[in-house]
């Protein structure tokens, strides 16, 4: 599975995932795609098979239930509650990659042929 990580989070959590060898972007880290809007940056993520991490619930919800009302597909988002995961703490990047690469090593292979999954990423010292 192929994520791409909102605007909101730092390049150096995409790099510490692509050292483990997942296939992460982040929006920081591309000029296409700095400043879309929500719906581009999904349809943008989705054209290149990409589920799209965020922390924006309120938005991408919303979204996702526009796109399911009107029957197309996405590739997927991933939500990771600002509670979860603040960005204010020292050890952010390190936390959250540690919880994708154990969302991507148990659920990839099964949500690979999944269309319009939301998943609520979990810490995995929980």
């Amino acid at each position: 599975m192929k994520l791409l990580l909102d605007e909101m989070y730092a390049p150096g959590v995409a790099a510490l995932l692509r050292g483990l060898g997942h296939d992460v972007v982040a929006v920081k880290e591309r000029r296409d795609l700095i400043g879309l809007s929500d719906e581009d940056l999904l349809w943008t993520a989705t054209a290149e098979g990409r589920a799209v991490v965020t922390e924006d619930v309120y938005d991408f919800a919303a979204l996702d239930r526009r796109i399911s009302a009107a029957s197309q597909r996405h590739s997927g988002l991933v939500l990771a509650h600002a509670r979860r995961f603040p960005r204010s703490v020292a050890n952010h990047a390190r936390v959250l990659a540690d919880a994708l690469a154990a969302f991507l090593s148990e659920h990839s292979a099964i949500l690979d042929d999944v269309d319009s999954f939301v998943w609520w990423l979990e810490r995995p010292d929980r």
